[in-house]
């Protein structure tokens, strides 16, 4: 079910980690004439890009699996009813004179059988780069019960990745300056990290979805 996301995954990862073997290559950088404070700049935007897409990835395809199995709402953990209801929350929250015209029209449909379709689009958290808090809400919406991270070190790793990332691609340091911050070994240990974590992500949600976690006593 999540087999072509982790290959598409690991094919963004290679090419992060491509960079980290120029970057130790120091004669072949020198031959070249690059600056390897560039390239491990460059390192933070492929990684984040190989961990974003990881991420969206296995909620799309999650979201997407819920669908075709047609399940009853009541069927479902109560969690995933921002999800299933994504329509109606919105409706309240500008509903204003009409709100409670909306409240009657959400709670009326939990009395019968309604089927579950939630917006393929949908990714449940606030907007921004990827961090802990981010991958919190949609564990917490899911009702998944893995732990987020298994290893507190990595709530950094993806604050620094995120940081760096936003800081290169808005402009606001160059690449340079923020690779100059990070020697070959410390690059290595957060791609390494990141890696690890990535893989961590497609097997919690092949879990989820193998062992039916989204259903009420799972």
């Amino acid at each position: 079910m999540f087999s072509d996301i982790n290959a598409e995954s690991t094919r963004r990862l290679t090419e992060a980690k491509s960079l980290v073997l120029l970057i130790k290559n120091e004669d072949l950088m020198r031959s070249l004439n690059l600056d390897s404070k560039v390239h491990k700049g460059a390192f933070f935007v492929l990684l984040y890009g190989a961990l974003e897409y990881t991420i969206t990835a296995v909620v799309q395809r999650c979201i997407s699996i819920l669908n075709k199995r047609q399940y009853d709402i009541h069927a479902l953990k109560p969690t995933l009813y921002s999800l299933i209801f994504h329509k109606e929350c919105n409706a309240i929250m500008d509903a204003r004179d009409k709100k409670w015209t909306k409240r009657y029209e959400l709670f009326s449909q939990l009395g019968g059988t309604k089927i579950a379709n939630i917006e393929d689009c949908l990714f449940p958290t606030s907007i921004g780069n990827i961090k802990y808090s981010q991958l919190e809400s949609i564990w917490n919406t899911f009702g998944i019960t893995h732990d987020v991270v298994t290893d507190v070190k990595i709530k950094g790793r993806l604050a620094a990745l995120a940081d760096n990332r936003n800081a290169i691609a808005h402009g606001r340091e160059l690449a340079s300056v923020i690779g100059g911050r990070y020697t070959i070994s410390e690059i290595e240990c957060i791609y390494n990290d990141i890696n690890t974590y990535c893989s961590y992500i497609i097997t919690v949600f092949e879990d989820y979805i193998t062992n039916e976690m989204y259903l009420i006593g799972h």
